[in-house]
């Protein structure tokens, strides 16, 4: 049986799979992971990079979903009116859309938020998804080619300190995300 797991956890689709799935769960951890294992020439670069980009992507549209459907509870409804489309709230999540999405992607804690109030209030479906790729193209394009990079220099090449990269790297975002929300904070 083992050797079984360890024989499926080297063959690239089930990786693709299950970089997919790990990005619904944490996204940067998905993104590190899958960037090191690129760098370890497991699994291919674009193959890798295309795996992170539809997990992030459907994951996102799921909360769009979520919010949509959403509009069927009559208590919620009640209390928000997304009917209209003169609402402050709707103004407030369609008004300069693309910047908003770029905001929420770098700002910790708001994406759920901010991703269930567009399907809420009926942000128009292409134009969410067309911000969304794009703000995941950027954060996917900064995060996967800077830890592809360093897992693959000559100093991390041969050596089993790469995978330390990992928690650094979670410690890292989990202290700017920090320092981000106290900034945001103040404003």
């Amino acid at each position: 049986m083992i050797d079984y797991l360890l024989n499926i956890s080297t063959q690239p689709a089930w990786l693709f799979i299950a970089i997919i799935l790990a990005s619904y769960l944490l996204e940067d951890l998905a993104i590190i992971s899958a960037a090191l294992l690129a760098a370890d020439q497991v699994i291919s670069v674009p193959m890798a990079a295309s795996a992170i980009m539809l997990g992030i992507i459907s994951g996102d549209a799921g909360l769009y979903a979520m919010g949509y459907f959403a509009r069927y509870s009559q208590w919620l409804t009640e209390k928000i009116k997304p009917q209209s489309k003169d609402s402050r709230y709707y103004k407030l999540v369609s008004i300069n859309l693309f910047k908003n999405i770029l905001f929420v992607r770098f700002v910790p804690g708001l994406r759920f938020l901010f991703y269930t109030s567009c399907g809420l209030f009926k942000v128009g479906f292409r134009r969410f998804l067309l911000g969304i790729f794009l703000s995941t193209s950027l954060w996917v394009l900064v995060v996967f080619s800077s830890f592809y990079l360093a897992g693959s220099s000559a100093w991390a090449e041969n050596s089993p300190l790469k995978w330390l990269l990992i928690p650094l790297a979670i410690s890292l975002l989990y202290i700017s995300n920090r320092h981000s929300m106290r900034n945001l904070k103040r404003i």
